[in-house]
């Protein structure tokens, strides 16, 4: 069973097969050409995209006027799929693979490395993943409002780790705000608003900088205590990777690899509780990678 990685108040953490002390990523990437880093880290941007542009907006109705906020935590869950353990290596340069072939693991992937045998008996080894089934990402978030029916949305955080996480470093930061549409046609029968959002997440500085961007519908209901709630929306999300390969004896080499922007459309589905101090939220998502998001705030939105 793979392993659950959670972002928890932007903590991380790796539950059940958790690699051994010092077995990070950036040493895993560094093992890596640019090309072979690329294809390791291929299932993270969807992934990422999926959780990170999820659970941002849970409701329709915005206050026309008046001090009104709520803080909480967001947690957005996607899994990976059996096809995204394995890739197929690209040769080294000055290295020529012999068969038999062997694929070697991604991020998500298994634990063991993988050793390629090449002509004139030269061997590659492929580093090993980090078994990890699910993808979980918490983050801590502010709603504040209103004016004109404007309500702003910020989320954050930051941490650092002792050298021996699978992750020494992290910085989370999301800004954007929501605004109503049916406060200008009121014969409207739900609750409209349309809402922007913009998130920057880093790992180890520039290890893994990725930048996401948000835009949505968002249209409920109010039924007594429950509002359930409906988007369609538009995500944007741009990862890059900056490490210095060693695969290669001598001097290590300063590699970037830049992944290429992935843009889809994100439709949302979910029920929100207004309790008597704080809000419960429950939504699927169908996005880059499909997934299910929960929230606890406390305060009026």
């Amino acid at each position: 069973v793979g392993a659950v990685v959670v972002l928890v108040g932007a903590v991380v953490v790796l539950v059940g097969a958790a690699p051994p002390a010092g077995a990070q990523l950036s040493e895993n990437l560094g093992a890596l050409s640019g090309d072979n880093a690329r294809k390791y880290l291929g299932p993270l941007p969807d992934a990422l995209s999926g959780t990170m542009n999820s659970a941002i907006f849970t409701s329709g109705k915005v206050p026309k006027f008046g001090l009104n906020f709520s803080v909480g935590v967001k947690v957005m869950g996607v899994r990976f799929a059996d096809s995204d353990r394995l890739f197929t290596p690209t040769d080294p340069a000055g290295f020529t693979s012999v068969a038999p072939f062997q694929p070697a693991p991604t991020v998500v992937g298994g634990t063991s490395a993988v050793t390629q045998n090449g002509q004139g008996g030269a061997i590659v080894y492929y580093p090993g993943g980090f078994d990890i089934g699910e993808f979980a990402f918490a983050a801590p978030q502010l709603t504040i409002g209103s004016l004109m029916g404007t309500r702003a949305v910020v989320r954050w955080f930051a941490m650092d780790f002792s050298s021996n996480n699978f992750i020494d470093k992290i910085s989370f930061f999301g800004i954007g705000g929501q605004h109503s549409i049916s406060q200008h046609f009121p014969a409207l029968p739900a609750d409209l608003a349309v809402g922007v959002f913009y998130q920057s997440f880093k790992i180890n500085d520039a290890l893994l900088d990725t930048k996401a961007f948000h835009v949505d519908l968002t249209g409920s209901r109010s039924f007594s205590f429950l509002q359930p709630y409906a988007a369609i929306g538009y995500d944007s999300f741009k990862m890059d990777a900056a490490y210095d390969d060693t695969s290669i004896p001598g001097s290590p080499v300063s590699i970037n690899v830049n992944f290429d922007r992935k843009s889809n459309v994100h439709l949302t589905a979910g029920v929100l509780a207004n309790l008597m101090f704080a809000t419960l939220h429950a939504e699927a998502n169908i996005a880059a990678t499909n997934g299910v998001a929960v929230g606890l705030s406390f305060g009026r939105q």
